[in-house]
């Protein structure tokens, strides 16, 4: 008897403590449903008790004497069974928590299976079967919610695969808002987002809006078995900057969730790499914030007309070239222009362009009047007329040519020295007309001092001899007289660029000799110098 009292308290106590429900994390403790199959059974025999007779009267009585109490035979108390039932440590979950249970009253080592049913007993989900351990119990399990039940009551029943027990519990499936979370809530039109979103229905389609519901969506998703979401690098649109909702809405639940998200706007910047440019430079630029792959008209100075280049930008939106806008023949102050095509925004860079600084060389740097000198010059104003002056406060303009396509020239403008030039330095000065670039150097005009030369200086009567004179002026005409610069004309001849002739003339010389030296005169008819030799007669058969 007392072991059985013992068994019965014992039952009583768990069946006690299981009707009791334990909160969780994934929810609420709702009403915690107990049920299972099997029971237990005491039995008791009782205890017999002799009856008494009780005497009355007067007079003696007789008094049956009473039997020999029998001897009592203990019956043996059966092992009542356990009962059978499971306990959710939460009868209210949502979707993405956890059905944690435990249970008692099967098979000690059996497969026992899982199941989730609806509240007609219809199998909804297949669960990952559980073993019991070595005293029928189940130790604390904990499954994840079945995709794809719906808000409302549920069931979980579990089976022992061998002993056939089974207990079944019910619970409520509570719904879940959707949740979305970006990887960052700003970015550039026409850049990217990143975003991650739980609680949609699973494998509904889940469409991204911009701004709002109406129109066609950015994009769609389909939500996975759990009802997540997940978008990488989902492209933006070209849109001005600000701020924007983003809706997130599953076609199935059609519950939109919306997110804040801020849309940067642009705001592009150039660098020149040289803000005092010679004439004609290749500029390169470097520039940051246009929108991706974006074209770039840079015009110069004004954007009426046609640009002068156009750039595009690369996927990052910048700008790194070297060398790709060529500036034409300008001076002093200037503005560069950048447009971007897409998004109209503007920048203006300014710079000042530099004069042209040419170069110049001469073909001789001294030389007498006559002396021709031809110009060597580059860097100037391509295909503009160049004019060459020489000569300081009264200075003469000796020539006038072209510069070739690259602004360069050789062996161009060549002119003489001019006659009547003073010995010394005399600067050579070269003015282009466009650019009005000038450019002086120096050149040396040599004194003028002719000499005169015969073929025979002393011979008898009759000799021929002829002239020859040098360093006069270039190419001017020299006249030989005889005796005087007013004499007889003996002959003439035109000098070379050096100043200089030879062996002009045939003159026979006649006279008594011993006599005074016959003088003849050469006279530069443009410069006026005048260079003397004399002849000897002498008698016949005397040496030379």
């Amino acid at each position: 008897m007392i072991r059985s009292d013992l068994i019965l308290v014992s039952v009583l106590a768990t069946l006690a403590s299981a009707s009791c429900a334990v909160s969780s994390s994934s929810g609420d403790a709702g009403p915690v449903r107990l049920a299972g199959t099997g029971g237990m059974t005491a039995t008791a025999t009782p205890v017999g008790s002799a009856a008494g007779a009780d005497g009355g009267g007067s007079g003696s009585a007789s008094t049956t004497p009473a039997a020999p109490a029998a001897t009592q035979v203990p019956t043996e108390t059966p092992t009542p069974l356990p009962t059978t039932f499971i306990l959710l440590r939460s009868g209210s979950v949502t979707p993405d928590a956890r059905l944690n249970f435990v249970g008692q009253g099967f098979k000690p080592g059996e497969a026992i299976a899982v199941t989730v049913e609806d509240e007609q007993g219809d199998t909804e989900a297949k669960l990952s079967p559980i073993v019991a351990n070595k005293d029928g119990r189940i130790d604390e399990v904990s499954l994840p919610v079945p995709a794809g039940l719906n808000p409302g009551e549920h069931a979980i029943h579990v089976t022992g695969t061998l002993s056939g027990r089974s207990a079944r519990t019910a619970f409520r499936l509570q719904w879940l808002a959707p949740k979305v979370e970006l990887a960052s809530y700003t970015a550039k039109a026409e850049h990217s987002f990143s975003f991650v979103g739980r609680g949609f229905t699973p494998g509904e389609v889940v469409e991204v809006h911009l701004g709002g519901l109406g129109g066609t969506p950015l994009t769609t998703f389909t939500a996975d078995a759990q009802g997540m979401v997940t978008g990488r690098n989902v492209p933006l649109p070209l849109i001005r900057g600000g701020d924007y909702p983003l809706y997130f809405v599953g076609r199935q639940s059609q519950t939109p969730v919306s997110v804040g998200f801020n849309v940067q706007g642009f705001t592009p910047w150039v660098v020149l790499d040289n803000y005092a440019p010679p004439p004609y430079y290749k500029m390169g630029v470097s520039g940051e914030d246009f929108a991706p792959n974006e074209p770039v008209q840079v015009y110069l100075d004004t954007r009426v007309g046609n640009p002068i280049v156009t750039l595009e930008a690369s996927a990052q939106g910048k700008i790194r070239l070297k060398q790709v806008i060529e500036l034409p023949a300008l001076r002093g102050p200037h503005t560069l222009i950048f447009v971007a095509q897409q998004t109209g925004s503007e920048y203006k860079a300014d710079f000042i362009a530099q004069p042209f600084t040419p170069s110049l060389e001469l073909s001789v740097y001294a030389g007498r009047p006559g002396t021709p000198v031809s110009l060597v010059g580059a860097k100037w104003e391509h295909n503009e007329t160049v004019r060459a002056y020489m000569g300081d406060k009264n200075r003469k303009m000796v020539a006038t040519f072209q510069a070739d396509a690259s602004g360069s020239f050789r062996n161009a403008g060549s002119f003489k020295v001019p006659i009547g030039v003073a010995a010394g330095g005399v600067p050579v000065t070269v003015v282009g007309d466009s650019s009005q670039a000038t450019t002086t150097i120096w050149f040396q005009v040599l004194e003028v001092k002719p000499s005169a030369e015969l073929t025979a200086y002393k011979g008898p009567s009759g000799t021929t001899v002829a002239f020859t004179g040098r360093a006069f002026a270039g190419g001017e005409r020299v006249i030989v007289h005889l005796r005087d610069a007013g004499g007889p004309v003996l002959a003439e001849a035109t000098t070379n660029d050096a100043g200089a002739f030879e062996h002009v003339g045939s003159y026979t010389v006649t006279g008594p000799p011993g006599g005074d030296a016959l003088p003849f005169v050469l006279v530069g008819q443009d410069s006026g110098a005048k260079a003397t030799t004399h002849f000897k007669i002498t008698r016949p058969g005397l040496a030379g």
